[in-house]
């Protein structure tokens, strides 16, 4: 039994042997991976990623990751340490553990913008100090309007001092009764 080779067919020089319909779908492929990394670059530096970082950090009590996240101006004028910052703040750490949901509005503010305005409701579990386990459970939603600003460097920052309705610092969410403090 003989084997028949046969000549191969020389290629066309500056031919990448795929087909134009294979051509659209890779371009396509690669403008969405694109335009994924762009947005997801773009989210990580906005004002709503800035303050659901900022309430994340309240709900695992993580002190020091609050603190940075505050404004340089507030910082200067009502927090100059860390120390102070958490006695004169109920949610440094007064809902570790208890805050059931976060939903931030979308920030709408033109990206040239050094100061905006967002509106977030907050989840937080009932206390369970003087009840039964069978008691514990509810849960209530705080809305609050949250002051944010650029710094130097363009990362947002939250300005306490500037939130609330009003703007006078006096948040909704400071009428959930904090944690009883530790006895340990």
């Amino acid at each position: 039994m003989a084997r028949v080779v046969s000549r191969s067919r020389p290629r066309p020089e500056g031919s990448t042997s795929m087909k134009f319909s294979e051509i659209i779908v890779m371009g396509l492929v690669i403008f969405m991976l694109a335009a994924g990394g762009r947005y997801y670059l773009n989210e990580q530096k906005s004002a709503s990623h800035a303050l659901y970082e900022y309430l994340s950090e309240v709900k695992a009590g993580s002190l020091s990751k609050q603190y940075a996240l505050l404004d340089d101006q507030d910082k200067q004028n009502f927090f100059p340490t860390q120390h102070d910052y958490e006695q004169a703040c109920q949610q440094a750490r007064g809902y570790v553990e208890r805050i059931t949901s976060i939903d931030i509005d979308p920030d709408t503010s033109p990206p040239t913008a050094t100061t905006t305005t967002l509106t977030a409701k907050v989840g937080i579990r009932d206390s369970g100090e003087g009840k039964e386990l069978y008691q514990a459970g509810a849960s209530n939603i705080y809305t609050d309007k949250y002051k944010m600003r650029k710094d130097k460097e363009g990362a947002w920052k939250v300005m306490l001092s500037k939130s609330g309705d009003q703007g006078n610092g006096i948040l909704n969410l400071l009428k959930a009764k904090p944690n009883p403090p530790s006895m340990y």
